[in-house]
């Protein structure tokens, strides 16, 4: 039996409970958090009586042996108490990301599970995605051919006159460059965004050039180019990834985050619509666009053709909760048959590399190789992200 314990109950704790839920052999037995109004009501709503509550993880790491930890708390968190995971034992340890707000974090927390024989999981949901690794599986068989380019788009919003969702409000750590390290659009959600390109691509990227809007309330509009790592023999490579923010855009609810991919091959194009707000996601029920022909899961043009994809996807397996379940199920098996979790600390420090590149690019107007982005640099002040690029 793992015994589970989770360090900060916040929105996406609802997410992350979810692969645990129905797997056997797999106990919640306890939780952690500063409100104990919340820690309560959390407690309820997924029928865990016997699970107990602690204001204070260390408190919970003496009490409770624990063979998995979930931390779900600020990123500015994350170093000392993946560091207090590793030393009490803990046997795995599931980290949000980004994992830390420096390299040098990131590596203290690779070190310590490394020293303590703990299996690390910086947390990665996206390519767990029903639709994704249905077009890595097209992909991988060579429909559109040897890949040249990928474009990730995130729209995001909000409608005229609503309130600012809660995770960008100015009064949010998400906000606040000290606590979160960088912008909620593209640092913490665009950590999901790098992740698909690398993924898909197979590859590291080599260099980046960043576009971020100094005037705008978030770190958005932003645009950004990426050139991979190139192998002996092939064709360059190369990413955008794109962030709009649209605030007076006609929605069905008072947030709107949703990501669309165009995949280029040598032979085709493939085209990936939605993910965040696709399925029977509640947030938007009642948004059309899921069921809409016009946005299939996935079309490709190959010769001439349009084929679709998925189409006949159950609402539910589209929903983003499923990639949720899918990461946790996966970390879980790796525990039990001591596999390697996706993504390693050393797979979320690489994606934090090109955060920070990201954002010392827009900062100082010029291409930057990943090469410059190393903890020594960092420690010796030759970057340094000044920041964030909210202005809320």
């Amino acid at each position: 039996m793992l015994k589970v314990g989770f360090i900060g109950l916040g929105a996406i704790s609802h997410e992350h409970i979810l692969g645990y839920l129905d797997t056997e052999d797999v106990k919640i037995v306890a939780v952690c958090d500063r409100d104990e109004d919340v820690a309560r009501q959390w407690l309820q709503k997924w029928n865990l009586p016997r699970a107990r509550f602690y204001k204070n993880y260390e408190e919970m790491l003496t009490q409770e042996t624990l063979d998995i930890v979930e931390i779900l708390t600020p990123h500015h968190l994350h170093y000392a108490q993946a560091i207090k995971c590793a030393e009490a034992k803990v046997k795995g340890i599931s980290l949000q990301k980004p994992m830390a707000i420096s390299l040098y974090e990131a590596d203290q927390i690779i070190s310590a599970c490394k020293d303590n024989d703990v299996k690390l999981k910086v947390y990665e949901n996206f390519i767990f995605y029903p639709v994704y690794l249905k077009a890595k599986e097209l992909i991988d068989q060579g429909v559109i051919g040897d890949l040249r380019s990928i474009r990730v788009n995130t729209m995001a919003g909000i409608r005229e006159g609503a309130a600012w969702p809660w995770c960008w409000i100015p009064t949010s750590w998400r906000t606040d460059l000290a606590q979160a390290g960088v912008g909620p659009l593209v640092g913490d959600d665009g950590f999901h965004k790098f992740s698909l390109a690398r993924w898909f691509m197979g590859r590291d990227f080599e260099k980046v050039s960043a576009w971020i809007d100094s005037d705008t309330p978030l770190d958005a509009p932003a645009l950004i180019r990426a050139k991979f790592k190139s192998w002996p023999g092939d064709d360059p490579k190369y990413a955008q990834i794109d962030f709009s923010f649209s605030t007076r855009m006609a929605l069905p609810c008072d947030f709107w985050l949703d990501d669309f991919v165009e995949i280029a091959g040598d032979k085709g194009i493939m085209w990936i619509n939605q993910c965040s707000a696709a399925g029977n996601r509640e947030l938007f029920k009642a948004c059309e666009m899921s069921k809409s022909p016009v946005f299939p899961p996935i079309a490709v043009f190959v010769d001439g053709k349009v084929t679709t994809y998925l189409e006949d996807i159950l609402p539910q397996e589209r929903n983003w909760s499923t990639s949720f379940s899918g990461s946790t199920k996966h970390f879980i098996k790796a525990m039990k048959e001591d596999g390697e979790p996706i993504y390693t600390g050393e797979e979320g420090r690489e994606i934090q590399r090109y955060l920070i590149a990201v954002y010392v690019s827009a900062q100082e107007n010029r291409d930057v190789y990943l090469e410059e982005i190393t903890t020594e640099a960092e420690l010796n002040l030759k970057f340094e992200l000044k920041t964030n690029f909210c202005n809320l």
